[in-house]
């Protein structure tokens, strides 16, 4: 029973994170996730915390700044565009969370192509 259990959850929680990948551009949210997998958001969140070790927004923001450093590495996109691709909607908030996520701007990390700017690197 145990296994089947870990097994079910393995696989709600997959399925979790395609979803996540495959909408992570949009405004999505824990409820939208949830709803995907057909359980409740608080099991849903209880679940994804225990299974990933990380909350379904630390999850999410994450996965959108992989993106931005990605995008900001290698394409001459505007910031306005990264934006929106790494599903912000403020160019502000996108670039103060990525300041607090990586530690610097993302004008700052483009204009380095991400050498030795993140948090820790030294």
């Amino acid at each position: 029973v145990l296994n089947k259990r870990e097994e079910k959850t393995g696989s709600i929680i997959e399925t979790a994170k395609n979803y996540i990948k495959n909408n992570y551009h949009k405004d999505i949210s824990l409820d939208d996730v949830s709803r995907e997998v057909n359980i409740s958001p608080y099991y849903f969140s209880k679940l994804f915390k225990e299974t990933t070790g990380e909350n379904f927004i630390e999850y999410l923001t994450n996965l959108r700044m992989d993106k931005a450093k990605e995008l900001l590495q290698t394409t001459e996109c505007s910031m306005k565009e990264i934006c929106v691709k790494t599903g912000y909607s403020d160019p502000n908030y996108f670039s103060r969370s990525f300041k607090k996520n990586v530690g610097v701007t993302p004008t700052e990390y483009k204009e380095n192509r991400g050498k030795g700017q993140e948090q820790g690197s030294v």
